[in-house]
């Protein structure tokens, strides 16, 4: 498992702060301070480890830190692909930066309609513009959020992506485990088979690319294909555990902190982790 670093994703996260407050966040729960990750230290941990691909998101929206560029920019010249996980409210302002970088692959997050019509513009602007340069990057992806309230509004957040022809569509259930919102649920499984079914069918309609979430497992999916570095810093084998460390990228490595006993013995016992034993994310 440890030989394989060149083919897992070494997620960083490069700001604490965001520009909003959405109510399925589990940001709203932690106690941290805001911190923007300094070109410096990205470098010091992308440096410590051997991997293929950075996602560029966190707790935090990533386009704040004004020097996230830099980063994506010295990843690709190293030759690893890069991701970016935003809102999408300040993609107009940055659409330059966006190409001039080489990044290879933007995912807008949504939870509400409503919520993404209000940035919708900035994000067709932004696919009308690989357009007219006649890029092939980055690649658009909708990253859309299941839970009860917008249950059903998915269907029609699949047709406004097929309206502008982003490249794929990521559906993934709500993490709840730390009850952000004690009104926010995730539907029920009966509810879940229904809506992948719908799914399926409407995307093979409008010849949509779709990536359905698959069925919980341990080792989880997460654990098994990517390790997470908090803007601080701090290594945890899963960003929906950003209060629990295995290493520090400015005492040890990344793939230092991978061979490390606290690590290995996070995997083995990960049935019995108070939060890993009730995801099912």
């Amino acid at each position: 498992m440890f030989r394989l670093f060149r083919y897992l994703t070494l997620q960083i996260e490069p700001a604490t702060a965001c520009n909003l407050d959405c109510k399925i966040c589990m940001r709203r729960n932690l106690e941290r301070p805001i911190t923007f990750l300094s070109f410096d230290n990205f470098k010091r941990i992308f440096d410590s480890g051997n991997f293929g691909y950075v996602g560029l998101h966190g707790w935090g929206e990533p386009l704040l830190n004004q020097q996230l560029f830099e980063m994506v920019r010295y990843a690709e010249l190293e030759g690893v692909s890069t991701n970016l996980t935003t809102n999408g409210t300040l993609v107009r302002e940055n659409i330059d930066n966006i190409f001039n970088s080489g990044l290879r692959e933007i995912a807008f997050g949504v939870y509400d309609r409503e919520l993404f019509m209000q940035c919708l513009p900035q994000v067709n602007d932004l696919i009308m513009e690989k357009k007219r340069r006649h890029s092939k990057i980055p690649k658009t992806y909708l990253d859309i959020t299941i839970y009860k309230e917008n249950l059903f509004q998915i269907t029609d957040l699949l047709r406004l992506a097929s309206g502008l022809a982003v490249d794929a569509i990521i559906l993934h259930r709500l993490f709840n485990v730390y009850k952000v919102d004690p009104s926010i649920e995730y539907i029920s499984g009966k509810e879940e088979e229904e809506l992948f079914a719908e799914v399926r069918r409407l995307t093979r309609r409008l010849k949509l690319e779709t990536y359905l979430p698959p069925k919980h497992s341990f080792p989880c999916r997460i654990v098994k294909r990517s390790i997470f570095v908090t803007a601080e810093g701090k290594i945890t084998p899963c960003c929906f555990l950003p209060e629990f460390y295995v290493g520090n990228t400015f005492e040890q490595g990344v793939e230092e902190s991978m061979h490390s006993k606290a690590y290995t013995e996070f995997v083995r016992n990960m049935k019995q982790h108070p939060i890993c034993s009730k995801c099912w994310w």
